[in-house]
């Protein structure tokens, strides 16, 4: 069977609505042959006579009320679709993936001045590592990225946010990394884990235990219990309150240097919102500078 057309149902509509053909083909800037055309093609689609015509009379059959009942929703709701960016103000939904540490110390800046500019704009934020914010940049889930780089990739473009800087965090009294003892990382698709894993075979740390925790207050805890060492965004530190911070060493090795934190976006362009959200974000270099 054939779809229906939202023209075949529109003058449908119009019809029921301005009682002769004549007057909907007038309403709908067509000549009435039209309207009657596509009344007829509308009948033969959906089974049923949906008016009687009498003496040039069309009077509308129970289906045909049943008919237009459900009809009349659908050509109100595609008549909003059609005024649904007329306003003038910017309207869409911009999905915006991100890591923590911007999402802690970065975007609290940006995100209420945007929104309040673009009240029309509905903002999806998610908080996901490093690899897999590229999954989904690369496979359209997200318009924009903020996370480490700069990348270097055919099909995407990026610029600078803001530097994180990573601290070394052992139990307090702890003067290095030793070797064999416990680490506190976040998953494989994390940068930092796979950046601090590197740092600490320079140091000549082997034989760690490694620990899987998604959670930088357990992960603290741990390490505030003399448990075992991790590595921690600045933007995290300084986020805790003082009692947190007691039993635990917080140091910044020079070759613990941390990572330039980029917006990222798909070639061959950022769509129109994605640039207005840049526009309102400027770059710092460190992420607790203005």
């Amino acid at each position: 069977m054939n779809p229906l057309r939202l023209a075949q149902i529109e003058m449908f509509c119009a019809v029921v609505e301005e009682g002769t053909v004549i007057a909907a083909s007038r309403r709908l800037n067509c000549v009435a042959s039209n309207v009657t055309a596509r009344l007829k093609e509308l009948e033969l689609l959906v089974g049923q006579e949906l008016f009687l015509r009498e003496k040039g009379r069309l009077i509308l059959t129970p289906e045909g009320r049943l008919f237009y009942r459900e009809a009349q929703p659908l050509v109100s709701g595609a008549q909003s679709l059609t005024d649904l960016f007329s306003e003038g103000s910017p309207r869409g939904i911009l999905n915006i993936g991100a890591l923590d540490v911007a999402l802690q110390g970065y975007l609290p800046r940006i995100v209420p001045e945007f929104l309040k500019a673009c009240p029309g704009v509905e903002l999806k934020m998610f908080l996901r590592p490093t690899y897999t914010l590229e999954r989904m940049l690369a496979d359209g889930e997200i318009d924009l990225a903020l996370t480490d780089g700069p990348i270097v990739h055919p099909l995407m473009e990026s610029r600078f946010a803001f530097r994180e800087k990573l601290a070394l965090a052992m139990p307090g009294g702890q003067e290095g990394a030793l070797d064999g003892q416990h680490v506190f990382l976040f998953n494989t698709d994390c940068f930092y884990r796979r950046y601090f894993e590197t740092w600490l075979e320079r140091h000549g740390v082997s034989n760690a235990i490694i620990h899987t925790v998604e959670s930088y207050d357990v992960i603290l805890a741990c390490v505030q219990a003399g448990l075992g060492i991790s590595c921690v965004p600045h933007s995290i530190i300084s986020q805790m309150k003082s009692r947190r911070r007691e039993g635990i060493a917080f140091t910044y090795p020079e070759d613990l240097k941390g990572s330039e934190v980029y917006f990222i976006w798909r070639e061959p362009g950022l769509n129109d919102l994605g640039r207005r959200f840049l526009d309102y974000a400027p770059s710092y270099p460190d992420a607790h500078e203005k």
